[in-house]
């Protein structure tokens, strides 16, 4: 159940870390924008699915700034859910056939540490840089249009000599922006010639009516 934990709080490290790649300022600007917007947003949902060391992973966390998290892991191969909630610096979860059938007990120190660490860098401080993007335009995904911008460790436009000795099949980051909001709507990792076949992919809704309370036996 701990793997599942730490798979979730790396997959937010991941999210929130700065890329590398070569691209110009105003781009890189709006998806300062972007991302920002979310934070203030307050409270968002992130739906995931990725392909993790485990295997496949489907995820749901909801965040509510400036320090609560809910989230529910379930690995398809083993599909017993786990359930974690964060407040503030306290953490409970549970594991079942179905997640209302497990009991809560408290995270251990080390865990709950992460979880809190990776809360801040997604939601709650706005990070001094983030990273350098690419802008792709206008991209329709499932007839709809957003604003796409790409990051990775080497982009359309990286053309320096240690960029060019990198597999070209490294995967790279793409956020889609929703053009009306200004909000992240859609988060994947693929690789370039595999868009279509992310490792990662994330959606993200915006519930005006989202709760995150501590579990009753852990009050």
């Amino acid at each position: 159940m701990t793997k599942l934990i730490l798979t979730a709080a790396l997959i937010a490290a991941v999210l929130a870390g700065a890329t590398s790649v070569q691209a110009s300022q105003q781009c890189s600007q709006e998806m300062g924008v972007a991302l920002d917007n979310q934070r203030k947003s307050g409270a968002f949902r992130m739906d995931v699915f990725m392909i993790a060391e485990q295997g496949p992973v489907k995820m749901s966390v909801d965040y509510l700034l400036p320090d609560r998290m809910r989230q529910v892991v379930t690995m398809v191969l083993d599909p017993k859910p786990v359930e974690t909630v964060l407040i503030g610096t306290k953490a409970w979860s549970r594991q079942g056939d179905g997640v209302k059938s497990g009991e809560w007990s408290p995270v251990s120190d080390e865990v709950t540490r992460d979880l809190v660490e990776q809360v801040k860098q997604s939601v709650a401080e706005k990070p001094e840089d983030v990273g350098r993007w690419d802008c792709l335009g206008k991209l329709t995904v499932e007839g709809t249009e957003f604003n796409a911008y790409q990051g990775g460790e080497t982009g359309p436009t990286d053309l320096s000599p240690d960029a060019q000795k990198k597999p070209k099949n490294e995967a790279v980051r793409i956020i889609y922006v929703d053009p009306a909001t200004g909000l992240p709507a859609r988060s994947i990792f693929a690789r370039p010639d595999k868009l279509d076949r992310p490792i990662f992919k994330a959606t993200y809704s915006y519930p005006k009516d989202l709760k995150i309370e501590a579990p009753v036996a852990g009050k």
